[in-house]
């Protein structure tokens, strides 16, 4: 039966409460206590200091048999003999000591490198001047170090005035080179961002058009305030979506096709996935190539189409059949934010319309959608998803079809990208609310077609998860965790909270804006190609974007994103305030799917602590509630400035039209242009 409204107001309450404070710990745990995750706290004590890091955009090689070590080496003043002389710092990840050429051990204070270490050093020590020598190596990023010598003529802590030697490695032949530390900080200005111009400096040119769309909306607006009323209400959706349709076409008939296969992130190594299994008839295993740890689906579809039709890369033909499904799958994103739309605000023309200019207009959709990549069959697989169990938690009888769909559709994701396995699980437990909540067939009835739901994506995907298993000992094994491999990690390789604390790189200079903090990494990722598809320079971008009207959307931009912020807190309101269960359900259903998926980006910046983690289009599967948020955002602000009699509200009112239309304008010549 359904719960009571009260009974039910307490179970969301309790499950978000249960949710936040799960993550929160999880969160606190990974900063605290999880030695896999470099983060380092910065406060009262010494510096942390590190080697100087050249600020690139590469990879950095390493060899986990044979890691670089860093030396860190300072002289003080000591008197011999010194009782109570003693070492206390943290080394990230693991430190040897030598006081005057004499080696001595170093007693952890924990389990781990986040809980220290110290040192006797009374023993070693001589009269006058002494050197400390400690030498830090971790394979997975930089050396860090945090020290302080306390003697009874006083402290030495780490500083820029320590010195550090750089041992390329173990083996015979290993370069050294020597220079003075530096404070230890992952806020940095990549130089390759300040190749081009500032939106400032584009303005006087390239802005006069978007000041003359501004213009022109914004007074077609106050003269004209019926005029967009003529319009019958209900076709609003349909030209809506048929525009965007039109604008996607035109995109991957000028645009995506004449691209080079080999342009996008990390575009060689999905090629060359596809090739081997066009070469080998066989599937990869984690070991061959780069990229060849995902689960397969993308590259077997692909490679699939390539064989039909006989295409070659380097002929029209090839690009064509290459970039085929990356485009229907970021197209189909759009239509099915359509369908969702239109069943959670039946009869209404304004949030529908809305939501589909979000889902196709949304930079990150539209330039993932023109690369070789699985990112965009990911996001098709989970939109699909999110529209089925819209549609059964709407309907007023469910088909087994539906049901097997579903299945169908959650197994597709989880043989896509690994991604799916946040995702998945959370559709599939609000889909098989269903029975209990809105059917009244109990808890048990639910929890048998939630595990028929699991029962079925496994037997669809599981094997694959199982074979990296038996081959490697990990169902998720990626290209950083092959045994015996090269490792690699990349700048800054660690971080600190001023990275997630900081904010407005991306609105001057938003090219590799992940080098200065997390939020810019995302902003510049989500409102415009900022990764320069994957590419280490900007000299080497590809140029089939129009630099000078993507650098004028992220200013644009900025109102937007408030309002996707302002319109994720009306989803998640209206899971508990909505009249109607089955809306709550879908709702609530959105909610989580925003929030989990924001949260793991967090975690796995963390985990991974590179700036190119920044990345907005991990959340590509998200782009279906991004939209109904952008939707439910935009209405509640164009409401607070509905115009009245009161001049400076219809004014407002105006420019909010305005801004709209050249923001519109803006990411259309952006990618278009």
């Amino acid at each position: 039966m359904r719960p009571a409204a009260r009974t039910l107001f307490r179970l969301q309450a309790g499950a978000w409460a249960s949710l936040l404070l799960f993550c929160i710990g999880l969160l606190g745990h990974a900063i605290l206590f999880d030695e896999d995750v470099p983060f380092v706290r910065q406060g009262a004590g010494p510096a942390w200091i590190m080697a100087p890091l050249p600020r690139t955009a590469d990879l950095v090689a390493v060899d986990p048999a044979a890691p670089p070590a860093h030396v860190f080496r300072k002289f003080f003043e000591a008197q011999a003999g010194d009782t109570g002389a003693r070492l206390k710092g943290t080394a990230l990840r693991t430190a040897e000591l030598q006081i005057n050429g004499e080696t001595l051990p170093l007693l952890p204070r924990g389990g781990g490198w986040k809980q220290g270490f110290e040192a006797d050093l009374s023993d070693a020590l001589i009269q006058g001047r002494n050197e400390i020598r400690l030498s830090v190596v971790n394979p997975s990023g930089p050396a860090l170090l945090q020290a302080s010598i306390v003697t009874s003529l006083g402290t030495t802590a780490s500083d820029s005035s320590w010195t550090v030697t750089r041992i390329s490695g173990s083996k015979p032949g290993a370069v050294a080179t020597q220079t003075y530390a530096q404070t230890a900080t992952d806020l940095a200005l990549n130089p390759e961002s300040r190749q081009l111009p500032t939106p400032l400096e584009i303005a006087p040119r390239q802005g006069l058009i978007l000041l003359l769309v501004f213009g022109l909306a914004a007074l077609a607006a106050w003269r004209r305030p019926a005029l967009l009323a003529r319009v019958p209400s209900g076709r609003w959706p349909r030209l809506v979506l048929a525009s965007i349709t039109l604008f996607w076409l035109a995109l991957f008939a000028f645009k995506f096709v004449p691209m080079p296969l080999a342009l996008g992130f990390d575009a060689s190594a999905h090629l060359a996935y596809i090739d081997y299994l066009r070469v080998q008839h066989a599937l990869p295993t984690a070991a061959h190539g780069f990229s060849t740890y995902h689960p397969p689906l993308f590259y077997l579809l692909t490679g699939a189409g390539v064989e039909l039709f006989g295409a070659e890369g380097n002929l029209w033909t090839g690009r064509i059949v290459y970039r085929a499904l990356p485009f229907a799958c970021g197209l189909s994103n759009v239509w099915l934010t359509g369908a969702v739309a239109r069943r959670l605000w039946p009869g209404e023309a304004l949030k529908p319309s809305l939501a589909l200019a979000v889902a196709g207009l949304l930079p990150m959709n539209i330039y993932m959608s023109a690369y070789v990549s699985n990112e965009p069959m990911l996001a098709a697989w989970i939109s699909g998803a999110i529209a089925l169990t819209t549609a059964i938690l709407l309907a007023e009888r469910v088909k087994l079809a539906h049901w097997a769909g579903l299945s169908a559709l959650l197994g597709a994701a989880l043989l896509t990208k690994f991604t799916a396995l946040g995702v998945a699980p959370v559709i599939a437990f609000f889909a098989s609310l269903r029975a209990w909540w809105l059917d009244g067939k109990g808890p048990a009835h639910a929890a048998a077609v939630l595990a028929g739901l699991s029962l079925g994506a496994v037997s669809l995907a599981g094997w694959f998860y199982w074979r990296n298993w038996v081959l490697f000992g990990d169902p998720l094994v990626w290209n950083l965790d092959i045994p015996g491999g090269l490792s690699w990690w990349m700048r800054p390789g660690f971080h600190t909270a001023d990275w997630y604390l900081s904010f407005g790189e991306s609105l001057v200079h938003p090219l590799f804006a992940g080098y200065a903090s997390f939020w810019d990494g995302i902003y510049s990722t989500l409102w415009g190609d900022g990764l320069v598809a994957g590419m280490a320079r900007v000299a080497t971008r590809h140029g089939f974007w129009n630099d000078s009207f993507q650098l004028l959307t992220y200013p644009l931009a900025l109102p937007a994103t408030g309002c996707l912020v302002i319109g994720a807190g009306q989803v998640w309101l209206k899971s508990f305030t909505s009249n109607a269960l089955p809306k709550r359900l879908v709702y609530s259903l959105l909610a989580s799917i925003l929030f989990l998926l924001a949260f793991s980006l967090v975690l796995i910046s963390l985990q991974l602590a590179f700036y190119a983690q920044a990345k907005a289009f991990y959340l590509l599967c998200a782009v279906l509630p991004l939209a109904i948020a952008g939707a439910e955002g935009l209405s509640a602000v164009s409401r607070w400035i509905q115009p009245a009699r009161a001049t400076w509200r219809r004014a407002l009112h105006c420019a909010g039209i305005g801004w709209l239309a050249s923001l519109t304008a803006s990411i259309g010549l952006s990618f278009l242009g």
